[in-house]
Protein backbone atom coordinates (compact mmCIF):
# COMPACT_ATOMS: atom_id res chain seq x y z
CA UNK A 1 0.00 0.00 0.00
CA UNK A 2 2.57 2.01 0.53
CA UNK A 3 4.40 2.17 -2.61
CA UNK A 4 1.29 2.72 -3.84
CA UNK A 5 0.91 5.56 -2.27
CA UNK A 6 4.21 6.91 -2.67
CA UNK A 7 4.34 6.49 -6.47
CA UNK A 8 0.76 8.50 -6.24
CA UNK A 9 1.95 11.47 -4.01
CA UNK A 10 5.53 11.52 -6.55
CA UNK A 11 3.12 11.67 -10.04
CA UNK A 12 0.80 14.03 -8.43
CA UNK A 13 3.40 16.45 -6.81
CA UNK A 14 5.29 16.51 -9.91
CA UNK A 15 2.15 17.64 -12.02
CA UNK A 16 0.95 19.84 -9.49
CA UNK A 17 3.83 21.55 -9.94
CA UNK A 18 4.27 21.73 -13.53
CA UNK A 19 1.21 22.80 -13.70
CA UNK A 20 1.64 25.70 -10.96
CA UNK A 21 4.46 26.62 -13.53
CA UNK A 22 2.40 26.79 -16.69
CA UNK A 23 0.20 28.76 -14.45
CA UNK A 24 2.55 31.48 -12.97
CA UNK A 25 4.36 31.80 -16.70
CA UNK A 26 2.82 35.07 -17.16
CA UNK A 27 4.08 35.75 -13.72
CA UNK A 28 2.25 35.72 -10.18
CA UNK A 29 -1.34 35.64 -10.34
CA UNK A 30 -2.02 37.86 -7.75
CA UNK A 31 -1.13 41.95 -8.23
CA UNK A 32 -1.77 44.94 -5.78
CA UNK A 33 -2.40 48.19 -7.83
CA UNK A 34 -4.14 51.05 -6.55
CA UNK A 35 -4.61 49.26 -3.02
CA UNK A 36 -6.70 46.67 -4.25
CA UNK A 37 -5.26 42.78 -4.70
CA UNK A 38 -7.25 41.45 -8.06
CA UNK A 39 -6.36 37.44 -8.70
CA UNK A 40 -5.86 36.36 -12.03
CA UNK A 41 -5.90 32.89 -11.42
CA UNK A 42 -6.02 30.22 -14.39
CA UNK A 43 -6.71 27.14 -14.89
CA UNK A 44 -3.18 25.85 -14.86
CA UNK A 45 -3.15 27.60 -11.41
CA UNK A 46 -5.91 26.07 -9.97
CA UNK A 47 -5.52 22.67 -11.11
CA UNK A 48 -1.91 23.10 -9.84
CA UNK A 49 -3.20 23.93 -5.92
CA UNK A 50 -6.20 20.93 -5.77
CA UNK A 51 -2.90 18.87 -7.03
CA UNK A 52 -0.42 20.06 -4.31
CA UNK A 53 -3.26 20.12 -1.91
CA UNK A 54 -4.02 16.06 -2.85
CA UNK A 55 -0.13 15.45 -2.66
CA UNK A 56 -0.49 17.13 1.17
CA UNK A 57 -2.43 14.71 1.90
CA UNK A 58 -1.09 11.69 0.85
CA UNK A 59 2.69 13.28 1.83
CA UNK A 60 0.78 13.40 5.47
CA UNK A 61 -0.42 9.76 4.97
CA UNK A 62 3.04 8.42 4.09
CA UNK A 63 5.09 10.24 7.05
CA UNK A 64 2.63 8.59 9.32
CA UNK A 65 3.36 4.93 8.46
CA UNK A 66 7.06 5.05 7.73
CA UNK A 67 10.68 5.87 9.23
CA UNK A 68 10.98 9.80 8.31
CA UNK A 69 14.64 8.87 7.54
CA UNK A 70 13.86 6.62 4.62
CA UNK A 71 10.48 7.85 3.23
CA UNK A 72 11.53 11.89 3.02
CA UNK A 73 14.67 11.32 1.22
CA UNK A 74 12.88 8.82 -1.24
CA UNK A 75 9.89 11.06 -1.88
CA UNK A 76 11.97 14.02 -2.46
CA UNK A 77 14.02 12.32 -5.07
CA UNK A 78 11.72 10.82 -6.82
CA UNK A 79 10.10 13.79 -7.17
CA UNK A 80 13.34 15.67 -8.24
CA UNK A 81 13.68 12.91 -10.90
CA UNK A 82 10.15 13.09 -12.60
CA UNK A 83 10.75 17.30 -12.40
CA UNK A 84 14.13 16.97 -14.27
CA UNK A 85 12.66 14.75 -17.18
CA UNK A 86 9.46 17.50 -17.19
CA UNK A 87 11.84 20.31 -17.35
CA UNK A 88 13.08 19.15 -20.31
CA UNK A 89 10.23 17.53 -22.17
CA UNK A 90 7.34 19.98 -21.30
CA UNK A 91 9.35 23.72 -20.89
CA UNK A 92 12.61 22.93 -22.66
CA UNK A 93 14.55 23.38 -20.26
CA UNK A 94 18.75 22.09 -20.94
CA UNK A 95 20.30 19.56 -19.47
CA UNK A 96 23.98 20.51 -18.07
CA UNK A 97 26.55 18.34 -16.72
CA UNK A 98 26.02 19.42 -12.86
CA UNK A 99 22.00 18.73 -13.32
CA UNK A 100 23.01 15.33 -14.79
CA UNK A 101 26.14 14.39 -12.20
CA UNK A 102 23.53 15.33 -9.23
CA UNK A 103 20.43 13.41 -10.56
CA UNK A 104 23.22 10.05 -11.08
CA UNK A 105 23.86 11.12 -7.39
CA UNK A 106 20.53 10.89 -6.38
CA UNK A 107 20.06 7.64 -8.30
CA UNK A 108 22.98 6.18 -6.06
CA UNK A 109 21.63 7.42 -3.07
CA UNK A 110 18.14 5.73 -3.95
CA UNK A 111 20.44 2.48 -4.32
CA UNK A 112 22.28 2.82 -1.34
CA UNK A 113 19.09 3.61 0.84
CA UNK A 114 17.32 0.19 -0.07
CA UNK A 115 20.42 -2.07 0.64
CA UNK A 116 19.51 -4.56 3.01
CA UNK A 117 21.53 -4.10 5.87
Amino acid sequence: MSKLILFLYVVITSLGLVFLKLGTSDGLPIKYLNGKVSFNINFYAVSGIVLYGVSFVLYMYLISKNDLGYIIPLAAAFVYILLFLASYFIFKEVFTLTKVIGILLIVSGLIFLNLKK
